[in-house]
């Protein structure tokens, strides 16, 4: 029990040192500390427990970037345990940001986005026409042995083009294979949240076609697509560690304290 309390304190006192980067990042010192707090009560989820405190920290700080929101609530990413390499007994985490991420990120930018699952009970039709796609969907909302068929995406620019992106189950399924966490049958957050996987899957490829231009989204799924290296390298966890014990802290609240704001 010693050990997790010590983890803990280290994931949290390491999230804080990076407080004066995400107030940065936020532009907002109310803002930036909601998203501490909440990355603290993630980032020690036992899910992650065989998790790198690093590899923790870092996914959260990536999170900052973007602007997103790390709470279940919300669910714009997500922190999932990535399994090590099998001479390697420490995991890291690899952030996924979600479709409800990636919606945030283009309506920032004027931008509208769609994404639906499309059962076998449901009646869906897809055609184009030349330039012109058009989607007609009906819900069975009486189904009840819902059986997977597409995952859709659809965006609308400012200028109101439309484009559509549909994958079946089969490329749904060559895409999550891809991953070295998966295998024939799903697991890990897969098997929890296939739905939102394969959303998140139809969404990300759609984002990738759009003429956007835009920093932020760009990064998004150049973080999205980053491989993740099993096997934690020290020497880099030292380097990018902040000395704790140099840094002052409120004992009450934990927050870190401002150079200007320390009276001398």
């Amino acid at each position: 029990m010693g050990t997790d309390l010590q983890r803990q304190e280290t994931i949290k006192k390491g999230l804080l040192a990076q407080q004066r980067m995400v107030n940065s990042l936020l532009g907002d010192k109310e803002k930036a500390n909601k998203f501490l707090a909440t990355a603290v009560k993630v980032a020690n989820d036992y899910k992650l427990s065989d998790c790198h405190p690093q590899s923790i920290i870092d996914a959260c700080i990536n999170v900052a970037q973007l602007d997103l929101d790390l709470s279940p609530m919300l669910s714009h990413a997500y922190l999932v345990p990535f399994k090590p390499k099998k001479e390697s007994k420490v995991a890291n985490v690899q952030l996924i940001i979600s479709a409800r991420g990636y919606t945030a990120l283009l309506e920032r930018i004027g931008w509208k986005i769609k994404s639906y699952i499309v059962n076998e009970s449901d009646e869906f039709d897809y055609q184009i026409d030349g330039f012109e796609e058009t989607i007609k969907f009906k819900k069975d909302l009486d189904g009840i042995d819902e059986v997977f068929k597409y995952a859709v995406a659809v965006a609308k620019a400012p200028d109101g083009t439309l484009y559509v992106e549909v994958m079946n189950k089969a490329q749904i399924e060559k895409h999550r294979k891809v991953s070295q966490n998966q295998g024939e049958k799903e697991s890990g957050i897969w098997a929890e949240w296939y739905d939102r996987m394969a959303l998140k899957t139809v969404v990300k490829k759609l984002v990738k076609k759009l003429p956007l231009g835009e920093e932020g989204v760009a990064r998004a799924t150049f973080i999205d697509d980053k491989p993740i290296e099993a096997e934690f390298e020290e020497t880099k966890s030292r380097q990018n560690t902040a000395d704790l014990n140099s840094i002052p802290h409120n004992v009450d609240t934990g927050e870190v304290i401002e150079d200007d704001a320390i009276e001398v």
